[in-house]
């Protein structure tokens, strides 16, 4: 139980930081209010929160501000009231996280982080965690989004997400770490149990995750012969053709493991000259994600995998944003 009172707005955080640290907080709306310039006692709800005998002052903004100006207000108030204050915030870009974190400004970004450098304390989702920088994600925790968006997952456990992915606890832990330092307050504590928590519907998810999505093409061959594998799934452009109204090239592309090109032994067959137009292309991809449509290689990895230049055609425009329509409304 928390004693005293606090608004509503601030249980997201207060509730955090009890589950994360494994305390009973002691909070209390700020006593002093009117000793305050009237812009820092109207700009920001304050509350006294007592940690182990240590206090200090929560800083929530009421309306979104920037980081120069909150920075600024943060060492008013400490030298005003004489705490160390901790900014309560629902969500940040991963730019502003770090930040705060290479400047030493303590925050509270509730389901995700918890950053008090005055108790000796940087501890995330109920354990030391070092959350990494990240500026792309990993090829799993590709599959792990793909797999949200076209399954519509409002909700799954860690637990849950390794039984859907097939892989390991472990696995699904370092791709919640990627997605927590991602900034998308996606990844949120219920108790002890870490969960993939996402409301705002596969279109959202998608704008925000897409620019760290990585190209899955290990590598691309072009030959002057066709090869025996039309059994193989449908990539790239002619996955993308699939699944829209554009025209194919003249050639097709196929989809291998990393596996079976290893197997057909495809680097020892002869590419085609630079130049020249193939008569198959063949992409060797770093996975594989279950589709119900199994002719082709999944629509959405289909537009990750392809090249920039291509991609600003406007008749692959057209078929991008066609595809979008069909999979990610809700």
């Amino acid at each position: 139980m928390l004693k005293n009172m606090r608004s509503e707005r601030m249980n997201p955080f207060i509730t955090y930081i009890e589950d994360t640290l494994h305390i009973t907080a002691d909070v209390s709306a700020y006593e002093h209010p009117d000793a305050l310039p009237l812009y820092l006692r109207n700009g920001y709800e304050l509350h006294t929160l007592m940690i182990q005998s240590v206090p200090c002052l929560l800083v929530r903004p009421v309306e979104k501000s920037n980081l120069p100006a909150m920075r600024k207000h943060i060492d008013q108030l400490k030298k005003l009231t004489g705490f160390d204050c901790t900014l309560c915030l629902e969500n940040v870009r991963i730019y502003t996280k770090d930040k705060m974190l290479s400047e030493g400004i303590p925050f509270v970004i509730a389901g995700q982080q918890i950053y008090m450098p005055f108790l000796g304390v940087a501890l995330s989702n109920n354990e030391i965690r070092d959350v990494p920088h990240i500026e792309q994600i990993s090829f799993t925790t590709q599959r792990l989004l793909l797999t949200a968006i076209y399954e519509g997952w409002t909700q799954a456990t860690l637990t849950d997400t390794a039984k859907a992915l097939e892989l390991s606890k472990m696995s699904i832990t370092r791709c919640f770490d990627e997605l927590q330092a991602l900034g998308l307050n996606a990844i949120r504590n219920k108790g002890r149990i870490r969960h993939f928590i996402w409301d705002n519907g596969r279109r959202a998810l998608w704008d925000a995750v897409f620019l760290f999505f990585r190209n899955p093409v290990a590598q691309e061959y072009q030959f002057g012969i066709k090869l025996d594998i039309e059994n193989r799934k449908l990539g790239g452009m002619s996955a993308l053709c699939h699944y829209s109204m554009l025209s194919d090239n003249p050639y097709m592309v196929y989809s291998v493991s990393k596996e079976e090109a290893k197997t057909m032994k495809l680097n020892k067959i002869a590419a085609i000259p630079k130049g020249e137009t193939p008569e198959m292309v063949v992409q060797v991809m770093r996975y594989d994600l279950e589709y119900k449509d199994s002719v082709a290689i999944d629509p959405l990895t289909a537009i990750i995998s392809l090249k920039n230049d291509v991609k600003n055609d406007p008749r692959v425009e057209a078929a991008i944003d066609y595809i979008l329509e069909e999979c990610l409304h809700d």
